[in-house]
């Protein structure tokens, strides 16, 4: 439990440094002092600064409770579900946008949030796409439900967490129905 504990104070530490105006950079000295733990402890946990990135990054990755990964089946819960946690913890949220850091966690997390995507894409039906048209339909649909749609319709345009959800499902479902249908992606 101790174990579990010193982990999350650890990578609540680098988005509490996210969250920060300006930090100079993400740093190992500086998650350990922001942490109250040793160098020593944060190299047990996270041997490399890559390792504490990709940790961290996998935080706003969450899991619908009820129901596995995302699916197009389970979109407009699985936004409403993720765009709360995003509220939950808006100052990283914000952060991964504007600091050097935030944006390398954002990177981190962006191989395996097209792959969680193409994967629910292909389950859905739109595997038979030519290969490049798929791509597309990958990264527009990873934009429609990440934190970039969530900041544009939250804090820009000032809708609720669960409104913002709805509408962002309701475009990336309309996108997905229509390429399924056609056979391809928007000319």
């Amino acid at each position: 439990m101790a174990v579990e504990a010193t982990r999350e104070r650890i990578l609540d530490a680098v988005h509490a440094l996210l969250a920060e105006e300006s930090p100079a950079a993400l740093s190992i000295p500086a998650v350990a002092q922001r942490a109250g733990t040793s160098l020593r402890t944060v190299y047990r946990y996270f041997p490399t600064k890559e390792a504490l990135v990709d940790a961290a990054s996998r935080t706003f990755e969450p899991d619908l409770e009820a129901g596995g990964p995302v699916s197009t089946g389970n979109l407009s819960a699985y936004l409403t579900h993720t765009f709360t946690s995003f509220t939950k913890g808006i100052g990283p949220v914000r952060a991964q946008h504007v600091t050097p850091a935030g944006r390398e966690l954002r990177n981190a997390r962006l191989p395996r949030s097209r792959a969680s995507s193409r994967e629910a894409l292909v389950a859905a039906g739109c595997g038979s796409l030519p290969p490049e048209d798929l791509d597309d339909l990958v990264d527009v649909t990873v934009a429609l439900i990440g934190s970039s749609m969530y900041l544009e319709l939250v804090d820009r345009m000032g809708h609720d967490e669960t409104d913002a959800a709805r509408l962002a499902a309701w475009v990336a479902e309309s996108i997905i129905d229509r390429a399924r249908t056609e056979g391809r992606v928007a000319p």
